[in-house]
């Protein structure tokens, strides 16, 4: 029933699906997570709208349930996932392709890629392990990082010992003097089979590891600059990591080979199959760069929603990371159909605030996953892939709230948001048909930027109808810090069914006491999934609650719920032993 908003409660989307794993974003709702409100606000072949489409997820879900989509993002990233997502692909002929360009490029990269096993075999590098080197404050040596932690476990605490002299001293305010490669991972080849080894690098491993030079490089890379204008940069303080330019991102070794992988994906006359190589290349120069962090239980990657270059990076074959990413397209591309009948969706690139392509009440019905105000910025993020594909987004519209970018260089204020994000609910509410609905996925513990958040929706015209959760499982580089308990991050999304209203006529929002605080964390508390998911989940429970009954969250922070729902949680509660009864 559309005249209705859903109650469902809490949705639950997974990462381990293909769907989900055809290439990294920064944040995804997953498609599984999204149908069950598609198939609620609307019917087959209907119009849908996500202007906020990111990795293009609302197209995947719209497209396999049979209804048209008009997917619409900023950033170019954004346009180039949504398409490759979207567009059926021959999984056949994509592997076939591969195969002919990889046959064209292994002798090559075995050579950009070699060792010596024992000093004799030759051996081909699986990746090498890099390390930040620094000075002791105690004894004056040079150690790397790497000699002073648990090699097994790659545990690493706040203080470690000095491998030089044994003394105790703190990670903070050490200074990095080098970065090093401190381990090779290669396989050996012999007899028809194929060993994986570990070594220290040799005196001739480093000497030809360092033989490598931006300036020897041949065929094209990006040198697009990244400076002091853009929040990532200041917040993962790029210049003491010596990056101002996205090559810098690549040790001189990963970034020929990625130049050249590049050069020959350019060579496809087909079309799709270009794109799909080409989607296949930008999650491989992710990968590919000194972000990739070393894991010792494996599964080593970046940090999603940052530029942070960890103290122990892992420089990957980038052969082998396409190699593994074009199987898992393949995989995709065999699962992935458009439902009968029903073409892809549309790709716009433009602002929010611009819908200008879309008629008047011509959307049967919107779901988008906004930005969280400070929590990620995706113009920043989607850089690296962007420099490759030669289409950099203008951050000028995107809507964010810097926290190190001061507005007198182009920062945006918490007004500026909400400016942004009231524009572009307006938008939909002209694209809209009368009485549509949207579905907004949102987090944050800020209250002001959910104050900001629920003034644009009224004041565009919208009304709160009800609330649910999505509990997603996938993490950013926040959502991990909130996990972890390291930050005040959301965990779990709340989800917002908002509706076109009919009157001009506005309500006025609650004010929460400490009383209705209570009662409301109480009443969450009731529930067994409280004791399960921790605190995380009980505070996006809580707003919620606050969010479909009509209160003002401008001061619900998340340190004001926290300490209730501690002494909720405490054995000296009365009423918090009769909540969990």
């Amino acid at each position: 029933n559309t005249n209705i908003a859903p109650r469902f409660g809490q949705v639950i989307g997974s990462r381990n699906t293909l769907l989900y794993n055809a290439h990294s974003y920064h944040t995804k709702v997953p498609p599984e997570a999204i149908v069950p409100f598609i198939e609620h606000f609307t019917s087959p072949g209907d119009l849908i709208l996500d202007p906020f489409s990111g990795s293009g997820m609302t197209g995947v879900a719209s497209a396999m349930s049979g209804r048209r989509t008009i997917l619409n993002d900023l950033c170019s990233a954004a346009a180039h996932l949504s398409y490759n997502h979207t567009r059926e692909c021959d999984p056949d002929i994509l592997l076939e392709t591969f195969e002919k360009m990889a046959s064209k490029l292994e002798p090559t990269f075995r050579n950009i890629y070699s060792t010596t096993h024992k000093g004799k075999q030759k051996g081909y590098v699986v990746y090498t392990l890099w390390s930040k080197v620094y000075t002791c404050p105690e004894c004056r040596k040079r150690f790397s990082l790497w000699e002073a932690i648990d090699q097994e476990t790659g545990r690493l605490g706040r203080s470690i010992d000095c491998p030089k002299c044994h003394q105790e001293i703190k990670r903070a305010g050490l200074k990095c003097v080098d970065n090093v490669p401190v381990l090779i991972s290669y396989e050996v080849s012999a007899n028809g089979k194929t060993e994986r080894f570990e070594k220290t690098p040799s005196t001739k491993d480093l000497e030809y590891i360092k033989s490598f030079t931006k300036d020897d490089i041949q065929s094209w890379f990006p040198e697009v600059p990244i400076t002091s204008e853009r929040e990532m940069y200041i917040r993962c303080a790029l210049h003491l990591q010596q990056i101002h330019k996205i090559s810098d991102f690549y040790t001189p070794r990963n970034l020929l080979a990625l130049s050249l992988l590049w050069e020959e994906i350019q060579k496809v006359s087909d079309e799709r199959i270009r794109h799909a190589l080409a989607f296949a290349f930008t999650n491989t120069a992710w990968h590919g760069t000194r972000m990739r962090r070393y894991n010792a239980r494996g599964g080593q990657r970046p940090l999603t929603g940052t530029l942070y270059v960890p103290q122990l990076s892992s420089e990957a074959n980038v052969l082998e990371v396409f190699r593994n990413k074009i199987a898992q397209l393949r995989s995709y591309y065999t699962a992935f159909k458009n439902a009968p009948g029903t073409p892809p969706p549309a790709i716009l690139l433009g602002s929010a605030t611009k819908l200008h392509s879309i008629p008047d009440s011509s959307i049967d019905y919107v779901f988008t996953d906004p930005p969280f105000g400070s929590n990620l910025f995706y113009s920043d993020c989607n850089l690296i892939w962007e420099a490759w594909l030669g289409a950099i987004t203008d951050g000028t519209l995107e809507a964010v709230v810097n926290r190190s970018l001061r507005p007198q260089n182009g920062g945006k204020t918490l007004k500026d948001y909400e400016r942004l994000m009231t524009d572009s609910l307006r938008e939909l509410h002209r694209v809209l048909k009368p009485s549509g609905w949207v579905t907004l996925v949102f987090h944050n513990t800020d209250p002001t930027v959910w104050k900001a958040i629920q003034d644009a929706a009224e004041n565009a015209g919208f009304e709160m109808r009800e609330a649910d959760a999505l509990a997603r499982q996938q993490h950013s580089h926040k959502g991990y810090k909130g996990r972890s308990g390291l930050e005040n991050v959301a965990h779990f999304d709340v989800v917002m069914n908002l509706q076109k209203r009919k009157q001009n006529s506005c309500t006025a929002m609650l004010k929460v006491d400490d009383a209705t605080l209570k009662k409301v964390v109480q009443e969450v508390l009731k529930d067994p999934e409280a004791k399960l998911k921790g605190f995380q989940w009980v505070h996006s429970s809580v707003l919620r609650h606050l969010v479909t009954s009509g209160f003002d969250l401008s001061t619900i922070s998340f340190d004001r719920v926290k300490r209730v729902w501690e002494a909720a949680t405490s054995r000296k509660s009365r009423w918090a032993r009769r909540a969990l009864k």
